[in-house]
């Protein structure tokens, strides 16, 4: 009963806050503006705003960022990233909906351009990529019913290989992601 209530209510809100702007391919000179949604879990997350910072400078992008961090926090829990643009689980209703009068203000705004690097399909980061009102869409994480115009995903790891995960840099698949995109942004005309 529970889960049937709290799908009603996330359905509900959805169709109350989502986007309604036709989305579809744009080229890479006609993004000018963009909003990038990473999982802020990443020990890596600075090294991958970093990166997509540089691509965004180099062609004219004002970028914005928002992390997502669901984590319990307790004292042992590591904070990547810290500030406004990070939506932890206070800012989550007890429906797991991100909180508008708290966050709406980051996701809500026109921009061109949407990219979502998390590798998950959980709620908050799929409220947030139908709710952002961007013109052409991309993700990392094909799901059913996913918002994206385009989903890329990096090669599936060997099954021996052990992703690295620095702080100081941005580990192999996530990087694969990052580059795949950009590519395919400068490709399309």
């Amino acid at each position: 009963m529970a889960f049937f209530l709290t799908e009603l209510i996330r359905k509900s809100r959805l169709k109350k806050c989502g986007s309604r702007i036709l989305t579809g391919f744009l080229p890479l000179k006609d993004i000018r503006s963009a909003v990038v949604i990473i999982d802020g879990t990443e020990p890596s997350c600075i090294a991958h705003k970093e990166k997509v910072d540089a691509f965004c400078k180099r062609n004219g992008i004002a970028v914005s960022f928002i992390y997502i961090d669901l984590r319990k926090k307790s004292k042992d829990t590591e904070i990547f990233v810290a500030g406004d643009n990070v939506v932890t689980r206070k800012d989550m209703s007890i429906f797991g909906i991100p909180k508008m009068k708290r966050k709406g203000a980051l996701f809500t705004g026109n921009a061109d351009l949407l990219v979502n690097f998390r590798d998950s399909d959980d709620f908050a980061g799929d409220f947030i990529s139908k709710v952002c009102k961007a013109r052409f869409k991309i993700g990392t994480c094909d799901y059913p019913d996913n918002p994206f115009d385009l989903v890329v995903a990096a090669k599936p790891a060997p099954e021996n290989e052990v992703p690295e995960s620095d702080a100081g840099t941005c580990d192999s698949r996530t990087s694969e992601k990052i580059d795949a995109v950009c590519s395919f942004l400068k490709k399309i005309v």
